[in-house]
């Protein structure tokens, strides 16, 4: 059973939804553009000097995944090498929503975000730092009787053997348990899923202070340096190739979130992803609040961050209309139906852009990551102005709340809903780890799993089902 994503996960979809006579204005009025911009996530400085001439692993992203595939890499002896195209979580790691769950999730992705939950609640001993990590508890109101007994079959289905020696620890609450967790709430929720081990990360900090960490046990990281590809001798890896030179290794990570795409194209090698936009916003904590993470079913979702202040997501996608939802259409167009979260779809200069933008390019010439260093959409005020005002109508007490900050986000799924954490058969050497859509949860266990394909280790998690062959 997978937890809803399917409407917006489709920019292909927006293909159907024109031949099908979708209204062209409204679509060409709302909001969502693709933009450059300036990263979110606290500054770190890069490695200063020359890049070194060898490295062990050289990781291509500097997010969160890079980021916890080269701490767990160096804490096992090699030596690893980051490259980034802009700043350490300029993009999507710097301006997730960040709830670290494992709620209603797929029997495949399971593993990854029960795992994940219990690297993340070790973090802050592990590093030594604050990364902002708070295990909190999630309440997801249940609305009707399907969706209960849909639930509890979840809870049993995984509380038999979880793994990571670590129990289950989501059940169902009602009665004044409930209320606590929802005071003041004007909605009379009567039973609700609680995720008692649920966790918070607050991206802008998470991703940066895990970055210090690395750098502090030999991690180099050189930002605004941007990859433009690899070399290869007798059919393996042997250099990378960025704007400021070649590095010397025989294993690379990509971790380039939504542009890994683009590079491996460049290579022969077809990611099915999209982009879909949505956007994310902060307020400003009051007194009586909810405490910890909240989801309910009449569209209002929010955590609260270390700071006491909270994240709002209005969980409302925009997928672009671009060119690869024109030649991506068939494998998406199945997402279409059904589905909990609102997909809207958007036509206006992104469609032309993307025709612009190199697919591909040798490795002596200026590539796109070097024109785009950080990049994100532009968020859309009026859903975020709506999530926050019927938050305050379930919540008066937010009446009292003011926004603090507003911003755009870009994820890019796959068609199956899960990541891509995977060796490439064509290129010995060469490791994925992209498109994921949960990447804060995931991202402890992922990162572990991509050192132990790196190092030809027996994985910790299964890594069939992300796979890059299961598109072939």
């Amino acid at each position: 059973m997978k937890i809803s994503r399917r409407k917006f996960l489709i920019g292909a979809g927006a293909v159907g939804a024109l031949g099908a006579g979708a209204v062209v204005t409204p679509m060409m009025r709302r909001e969502g553009t693709l933009i450059q911009t300036q990263s979110r996530a606290q500054h770190v400085v890069g490695t200063e000097g020359p890049l070194p001439k060898q490295s062990d692993v050289v990781i291509i992203g500097a997010g969160i995944q890079g980021i916890m595939t080269a701490i767990n890499l160096r804490e096992r002896g090699l030596s690893v090498t980051i490259c980034e195209k802009g700043e350490v979580g300029g993009e999507q790691s710097g301006r997730a929503y960040s709830q670290i769950i494992s709620y209603k999730t797929s029997p495949e992705i399971f593993p990854l975000h029960h795992y994940g939950k219990k690297l993340w609640r070790e973090m802050n001993a592990r590093v030594n730092d604050d990364t902002s990590y708070r295990t909190q508890g999630r309440v997801e109101a249940i609305a009707t009787d399907k969706e209960l007994a849909t639930v509890r079959e979840w809870i049993a289905l995984n509380s038999e053997d979880p793994g990571f020696d670590t129990p289950l620890k989501t059940r169902i609450i009602h009665g004044e348990e409930l209320a606590a967790r929802l005071p003041d709430a004007q909605t009379n929720w009567e039973i609700a899923g609680f995720e008692e081990d649920a966790g918070s990360v607050d991206p802008e900090t998470g991703t940066p202070v895990l970055a210090r960490y690395a750098q502090r046990i030999g991690v180099k990281i050189f930002t605004n340096c941007a990859v433009r590809g690899i070399e290869t001798e007798g059919g393996k890896i042997a250099d990378v190739v960025t704007e400021r030179g070649n590095i010397k290794t025989s294993s690379v990570v990509l971790a380039g979130g939504i542009w890994s795409r683009l590079f491996m194209g460049n290579l022969g090698v077809d990611l099915p992803t999209l982009n879909v936009y949505l956007s994310q916003q902060r307020v400003s904590g009051v007194p009586g609040a909810p405490k910890g993470n909240v989801h309910l079913p009449n569209g209002i979702h929010f955590r609260e961050q270390a700071d006491g202040t909270y994240a709002v997501a209005p969980r409302i996608f925009t997928s672009s209309i671009v060119k690869d939802s024109i030649l991506l259409g068939p494998k998406f167009m199945h997402l279409l139906g059904g589905g909990e979260l609102p997909l809207e779809f958007k036509i206006g200069p992104d469609f032309l852009s993307s025709f612009q933008i190199p697919t591909s390019w040798n490795l002596d010439e200026v590539t796109p990551f070097e024109k785009n260093r950080i990049v994100t959409a532009t968020q859309n005020n009026e859903h975020l102005d709506a999530v926050f005002n019927r938050m305050k109508r379930e919540f008066p007490q937010f009446e009292a709340s003011e926004v603090v900050e507003r911003w755009g986000a870009i994820v890019a799924p796959t068609y199956d809903e899960l990541p891509i954490i995977s060796k490439v058969p064509q290129y010995p050497g060469l490791v994925i780890n992209t498109a994921t859509v949960w990447g804060m949860t995931e991202s402890p266990a992922a990162g572990e799993l991509t050192a132990d394909l790196v190092m030809d280790r027996k994985p910790v998690i299964n890594p069939t089902p992300f796979d890059v062959t299961r598109f072939s």
